[in-house]
Formats: C-alpha cells, structure tokens, sequence
C-alpha cells in the first residue's frame, strides 16, 4: 500500500515539471527579438506532451507461484488381508533304523586241522600184572579186575582199542569174580596189529593204558610180541 502512493506522488511531480518547462517554452517564443540583433534561426523542438496516466505500471511485475498440486491422499484398503497363517507341520513319525548286522569274523585259515585234545583219563584202575604168552592156536585178551582187597569186581568193562594194523575195537565185561576176555579168534584170522587196553566206566577211559603188540607168527618174538596177552586190573581206593 505504501509503495503504492509513494510512486503516485513520483508521477504528480513529473507531471507538474512538464507542465512548468512547456509554459516556459511558450513565453519565450512570445518576446520579440531587439532592433539590430539578428536573431538566430532556432530549430522547433518537438513539443512534449505528458500524458499522465491514472495508474502508473508497476515497477515488477510478479510473477505467481504456481499453486501446488496436493499429493494425493493415500487410500486406505478398503479391507486388510491378513498374511495366511503358517501351517504347523505335523509331528513326524520317527524313522527306527535297523543296526546293520554284525559281520562274524572268518576264522584265520590254518594249515593244519585243529585237533580237539582228548582229555586226560581220571584214572579209578592201575595194572596189577602183565603176561604175553605163546599160542599156535589163536589170538587173543583177558585177564581180572580186582579190588584192593583182591575180590573180584563184576559188571567192569575191559576195552581192546587197534591203533595199528587191524582197525578193531573190541569189550569184554567181567563175571562175577571178576574175570575178563576180550576176544579169541584163530591166529590165521588175525593179522599183526598193536592194541591199546584201558579200563572203561560210562563210556570214558579210568585207567592207564597198556600198550600191546599182536603177531599171527607161531613163534616167540623177544620184542615183546605174542598171540596172547594177560592183563590183571586193580581198584584204587
């Protein structure tokens, strides 16, 4: 507002100098020149008319902003979809895994067999007395079994085992007075052969064993052979 009246009375002034410096102008034109004074040729000047103007432009013009845009208004969703609940995973059934089985080592291969060891004989028997005596007839074993008190034992079994030569195996239990014989057959159905005789009681050896040496030869040998053999048996206790 101020700035407003302020160029109004700039405009009142400028009007009034104009107005002053064309009466001038005018009175000067009116005197006339004096005698003997050659008046010099004066150029009109083009005569200046103010024409003042009710408003005066203004000195800037101004320039409005544009007027701005207002962002959008956000729109709020109309309905809210919540995220899909998680499944739970069902509880898994545990897995039993069988153990491998459990491989059964190879035995360790071996040059030779095993050889299951005979167990020592519990020894119930020793020998009493031994005879070989000569025999052109036949072949064979007997003998006694006794106690300590020298009775004969019945029911005792008397085993002729053959290690050697014939491959036989042959018993013979004693009598009631104790009284044993193993086997006698003909001396030319007999061939050479070595023998083992134990005393034997449920089927286990329980004496010591006496080795024994057959010929079918009708002659005495002094390496021990014979076509009879004696063997007298007697009770530890």
């Amino acid at each position: 507002m101020r700035l407003s009246q302020t160029r109004n009375l700039s405009n009142q002034k400028l009007w009034l100098v104009g107005c002053l410096i064309g009466l001038t102008i005018a009175c000067g034109r009116l005197q006339p020149a004096p005698a003997g004074v050659i008046s010099a040729t004066r150029t009109t000047l083009p005569t200046f008319t103010f024409t003042p103007t009710s408003t005066p432009p203004p000195l800037f013009t101004s320039t409005p902003l544009p007027t701005a845009t207002p962002l959008p208004t956000d729109t709020p969703p109309s309905t809210f979809t919540p995220a899909p609940t998680a499944t739970s995973l069902s509880t898994a059934t545990p897995v039993v895994i069988a153990p491998l089985p459990t491989a059964t080592p190879e035995p360790a291969p071996t040059d030779t067999p095993t050889v299951t060891p005979t167990p020592e004989p519990v020894i119930k028997y020793v020998l009493a007395n031994t005879q070989r005596e000569f025999n052109c007839d036949y072949t064979a074993i007997y003998g006694t079994v006794k106690n300590a008190n020298n009775f004969g034992l019945p029911g005792v079994t008397v085993r002729a085992l053959g290690i050697k030569g014939t491959g036989g195996d042959f018993i013979g239990p004693t009598d009631a007075e104790g009284n044993y014989e193993i086997f006698r057959i003909p001396l030319a159905q007999l061939q050479a052969g070595q023998w083992a005789i134990m005393v034997m009681e449920n089927g286990l050896e329980v004496s010591e064993r006496f080795h024994w040496a057959s010929t079918p030869v009708c002659q005495s040998d002094d390496t021990g052979h014979s076509q009879v053999l004696r063997v007298d048996w007697k009770l530890v206790e």
